[in-house]
């Protein structure tokens, strides 16, 4: 069995999982959407004349998305330590499928439900009034871009999962979004923040992944801005790919 092949079938199976547990997809979407709904209606009756953003909707849209990527994207540690716990991991072991599936299959899927729930996230804010300056087209690219980042991100909660085998560890691939997230222009433009918290947003990659999805709602096509959204999340699944092949090493070193 070659590795794309092996690779489908472990992410069918992870998707099948997540099929059986709705309760944390609504979760995943409930989350985003609350902190969408009150961050809009706190901040944007006063979001024009204090930092020059009329549409916060639009302006909103992609942080709420991110959130609901890294929160589903957390989630594929949580099934890799159920495996290991269940001895269904150590069974993949003894199977002809390509070690590399292991993760690629997991990777792949946490990819595909960051997607689907990217979508219905951005449905929600179009109809919160959000808007979409680069057109349908736009919307497509705009949720496959978070769908790449929540394939990217998932890495790190893989990676931890794979290196302690712990459910309460695993968690810290979600927490870790935090910190990024409040680190990077989230609730109002870099321009505006104190030279400290303008340099750390500037070398944080959730900045430019925002910023490439925020400039297709409100901009319209930035090539610029996709760019660095695309070379950012290519550098981040760079660093999170070796961080988990190297976890996977080691568990079955």
């Amino acid at each position: 069995m070659n590795t794309a092949t092996a690779s489908y079938y472990l992410m069918t199976r992870a998707l099948r999982e997540s099929a059986r547990q709705p309760g944390v997809e609504v979760q995943n979407l409930f989350i985003p959407i609350f902190f969408l709904f009150v961050t809009v209606g706190a901040i944007g009756g006063i979001s024009g004349p204090a930092f020059g953003v009329s549409n916060y909707e639009g302006f909103q849209l992609p942080v709420a998305i991110l959130q609901g990527a890294a929160g589903a994207a957390g989630m594929g540690g949580f099934g890799m330590v159920m495996d290991i716990e269940r001895g269904y991991f150590d069974k993949l072991m003894l199977t002809p499928a390509p070690r590399l599936a292991l993760v690629l299959g997991r990777l792949a899927a946490d990819g595909v439900r960051v997607t689907a729930l990217s979508t219905i996230i951005l449905i929600v804010g179009l109809v919160m009034g959000s808007g979409m300056e680069s057109g349908p087209l736009g919307g497509v690219v705009f949720v496959l871009i978070a769908g790449l980042f929540g394939l990217a991100y998932s890495g790190i909660g893989l990676s931890i999962a794979l290196r302690t085998g712990s459910v309460q560890a695993a968690q810290a691939g979600f927490l870790i979004f935090f910190p990024l997230l409040f680190l990077s222009p989230a609730f109002a433009p870099k321009e505006v923040f104190s030279p400290w918290l303008e340099f750390l947003a500037t070398i944080n990659p959730v900045t430019y992944v925002l910023e490439g999805l925020r400039s297709l709602v409100l901009e319209g096509w930035e090539w610029d801005q996709l760019a660095y959204a695309l070379l950012s999340i290519a550098g981040l699944g760079a660093l999170t790919l070796s961080m988990t092949l190297a976890a996977l090493r080691s568990r079955t070193a």
